[in-house]
């Protein structure tokens, strides 16, 4: 028997159960409609259709429980269907913040999302999903190095989420994994996080026709020196476009003086790491994976270290941040008292509180005894930051990028040595469309026939612009079918434990 997010599966059960839900379609969602894909134009996201620049406005989304089995559990996927009586409140919130993209960091691919999505794009509200998971084989092992920190379980895990994700028209983005530079800023696993890549990108090139292309990245801790990373990340190795990420995010806790920095020039962090970027060239979307510092002495209504997110604002408005990041997601919803060194969730500071709130009483478990969200006073902070922030009126079509550049790979302590391709069967690209009160997604005249998707193939290195949105061309409103996913015979155990 093996465990997946806390449900017990016979071993040999766990791939062919996970590829026939996936694709099952879920029509009875009933909502407004799916909000416009978004798409890449050199260090910036654009509208689809109206063609203005997006602006992120993020909150990184993981609603652990105080208590019981669903705290217990690290990663546990808490945005299936099953679980709407928990997220919904929750997005009606976020909401209420100006939240309009929302990260996970763990999702189970063999249950439907469909309900979330769907009612995140009601909300207004785009969706980056992460690849990894805290289970084995369910992400880059920082433990193994090259080529066994990337196994055949998690290449075909990753197409398992392309898969189960990429139909939906809110979904920003694809991470194949958060901080696997730690600990110390190692760079060993870092060849199979690109090894990754490459192969995601290669899938989603393969099923461009069936699917929208998602663009494909990775979140990093802010380790310096920091330009050997965008390097790395954006370096072609082989003369393949695939190794290179769509995009980079970093988690910057480095605006930690809520007190005293009022204005963007006072926040010389920032400005430093804002010019840093600046230097190396980069030429594609930067984000704040995560943001937040909760360090900066600041007591507001007797709760101490409340945060400012006065940076919420100026990375949205300020000129040098715009120029530089596309926004960022703040860490985060709720306070994880797990995380916490006092096991408290009460006003005395805690370098374990990051949650905008945290959830009430101190044993719920999102079963037996419900978790009330309670806004921490720096709640009404963020909203002010996020819904007073003045909207974009750059259009995609009036824009240039400042930079064509494709890095080179830095000069030492990174291997341009990938892992090869795993010989495993690819799955079929998915068509399926999910309904949002009658609102197809992934509505595009697709290609005719099941592609054989195989890995391994190359493409030339190119920053030029890409049409990430087939639904631009002819729409239909075919029944949103499934595509019967290849056999895979892998047998594998899933055992959570923490990164």
């Amino acid at each position: 028997m093996v465990f997946l997010f806390g449900k017990k599966l016979q071993f040999g059960a766990f791939v062919c159960l996970a590829l026939q839900t996936l694709l099952a379609s879920q029509d009875n969602t009933q909502v407004t409609a799916w909000v416009n894909p978004i798409v890449t134009k050199g260090n910036k996201f654009f509208d689809s259709k109206t063609g203005l620049e997006f602006r992120m406005k993020g909150m990184a989304y993981h609603p652990r429980a105080n208590a019981g089995e669903l705290s217990e559990i690290t990663g546990y996927d808490f945005v299936t269907d099953e679980h709407e009586d928990i997220w919904k409140p929750h997005i009606q919130l976020m909401k209420d913040l100006g939240v309009n993209t929302v990260r996970l960091y763990s999702v189970d691919p063999s249950k439907s999302h469909d309900k979330f999505m769907c009612a995140c794009s009601e909300a207004g509200i785009y969706v980056l999903v992460g690849m990894s998971a805290p289970c084995l084989g369910c992400h880059i092992s920082v433990e193994k190095a090259p080529p066994a920190c990337y196994s055949k379980e998690m290449a075909i895990r990753s197409q398992m989420i392309y898969n189960a994700f990429a139909v939906y028209d809110n979904l920003l983005g694809f991470s194949v994994g958060n901080e696997v530079n730690l600990p110390d800023g190692t760079t060993v696993p870092a060849p199979c996080v690109k090894a990754l890549i490459r192969d995601v990108k290669n899938y989603a090139d393969s099923c461009a026709g069936y699917m929208r292309r998602i663009p494909i990245g990775i979140d990093l801790a802010d380790v310096e020196p920091r330009k050997p990373w965008f390097e790395y990340y954006d370096c072609s190795i082989d003369d393949n476009e695939y190794t290179r990420a769509d995009w980079i995010g970093f988690n910057p806790y480095v605006e930690c003086d809520p007190a005293t920095n009022l204005e963007y020039s006072d926040s010389k962090g920032l400005q430093r790491l804002m010019k840093e970027y600046k230097a190396t060239g980069y030429a594609r979307p930067v984000m704040f994976g995560e943001y937040g510092c909760n360090l900066g002495e600041n007591t507001i209504e007797g709760f101490e270290n409340q945060r400012s997110f006065l940076d919420a604002k100026w990375m949205n408005e300020e000129p040098q941040m715009t120029a530089q990041v596309v926004g960022g997601c703040v860490f985060e919803f709720s306070t994880e008292l797990a995380n916490t060194v006092s096991k408290s969730l009460g006003p005395e500071k805690d370098p374990g509180k990051y949650g905008v709130g945290y959830f009430d009483p101190i044993d719920c478990d999102h079963d037996k005894t419900p978790c009330k969200y309670v806004p921490y006073p720096e709640y009404k902070n963020l909203k002010k930051a996020y819904t007073t922030t003045k909207a974009s009126t750059l259009k995609k079509d009036a824009y240039k990028p400042q930079s064509d550049a494709i890095l080179d790979c830095p000069a030492q302590n990174f291997s341009s040595k990938l892992p090869p391709v795993p010989k495993i069967e690819s799955l079929s690209c998915s068509v399926r469309q999910p309904k949002c009160n009658g609102k197809l997604a992934n509505a595009f005249k697709k290609e005719s026939g099941n592609k054989k998707v195989t890995l391994g193939e190359k493409k030339s290195p190119t920053n030029k612009e890409q049409s990430d949105d087939p639904s631009s061309g002819s729409s239909t409103n075919m029944k949103a079918a499934s595509v019967v996913a290849s056999v895979v015979s892998i047998a594998f155990a899933v055992a959570f434990a923490a990164f």
